[in-house]
């Protein structure tokens, strides 16, 4: 269903109303269009909220820019974005990668280098259109797992508790792992995903051949800041921003005369120096006696 993987394409563009599969959901399970055509220049609006959702995508100004999205899809991926940065937003460089995770699946002008779609059905909104039901994303396993990595240690104030824990399913924080975190993102009945997401994480050398290259995006660390606005995450949310613990200075060496234990030296001479006056004063008062 995606022919065509390469730089400038995309797998779907637009939206082709709601997931018949999805029943519940906080947010409108709204679903793309297949379109596996030229990526479309971002300009005037879409570029506008482009540049607040999805900043790394914009390249320069005005008929520079291609997306493979519409205002409508970004607008959508706002305020999914937003309802994670709540539970994220303690960390800015864990939200920036997570928001970037959505950015690149929906928006991203290469799209089709890294998304395979595999099921579809007609579109009830749109005759004639075909419904994105399902796609494949394959991702470099380094990119997947540094993006992890920078929210695993995010907590959540009110509960005292990671913020992973409430993003990866059945398998809370201690089992998550960045494929299990991902399965869960692309899960049509966690509530928010509007269609099932197949996430494939390849190792570095691996590719999965027919065109598709992995997406391998830049990642901010949890104790880097995303942009000059920004701070580092704090201490309590990244090991990394710790500052090193110290350690104790090295005890001064023992105080010695010669070979042998400088007190123990002290305290011999102090014996000698007391018993050499008792001795001295018994001899006087012996002395003294006879007089």
């Amino acid at each position: 269903l995606t022919p065509t993987h390469r730089a400038g394409v995309c797998a779907f563009y637009g939206e082709c109303g709601r997931n018949p599969e999805v029943n519940v959901s906080l947010v409108p399970s709204k679903v793309p269009c297949l379109s596996n055509t030229p990526a479309r220049v971002a300009s005037g609006p879409l570029l506008s909220l482009l540049r607040s959702v999805c900043p790394e995508l914009v390249r320069g100004d005005n008929g520079t820019t291609r997306v493979c999205c519409n205002y409508n899809q970004l607008s959508a991926l706002r305020l999914s974005v937003g309802l994670s940065g709540a539970v994220l937003a303690r960390c800015p460089a864990c939200a920036r990668n997570f928001a970037n995770l959505y950015c690149h699946n929906i928006c991203s002008p290469d799209q089709s280098l890294f998304t395979n779609v595999t099921r579809v059905a007609n579109s009830s909104a749109l005759p004639g259109a075909q419904a994105v039901l399902e796609y494949q994303l394959f991702y470099r396993a380094r990119y997947a797992e540094a993006a992890f990595a920078s929210c695993q240690g995010v907590r959540l104030p009110a509960t005292g508790g990671y913020a992973i824990a409430t993003m990866c399913g059945r398998y809370g924080a201690q089992l998550c792992t960045a494929q299990r975190w991902l399965d869960f993102q692309g899960d049509k009945n966690n509530g928010l995903a509007p269609l099932q997401i197949d996430f494939r994480l390849l190792p570095n050398g691996s590719e999965p051949g027919q065109g598709i290259t992995p997406l391998d995006a830049p990642v901010w660390r949890c104790d880097q800041a995303p942009s000059a606005g920004q701070e580092p995450c704090s201490c309590q949310d990244c090991a990394q921003a710790c500052p090193p613990v110290v350690p104790p200075s090295d005890p001064p060496p023992p105080f010695r005369v010669g070979q042998a234990d400088g007190v123990l030296v002290i305290c011999v001479l102090i014996f000698a120096i007391l018993a050499l006056v008792f001795l001295l004063a018994v001899l006087c008062r012996r002395g003294s006696a006879r007089v």
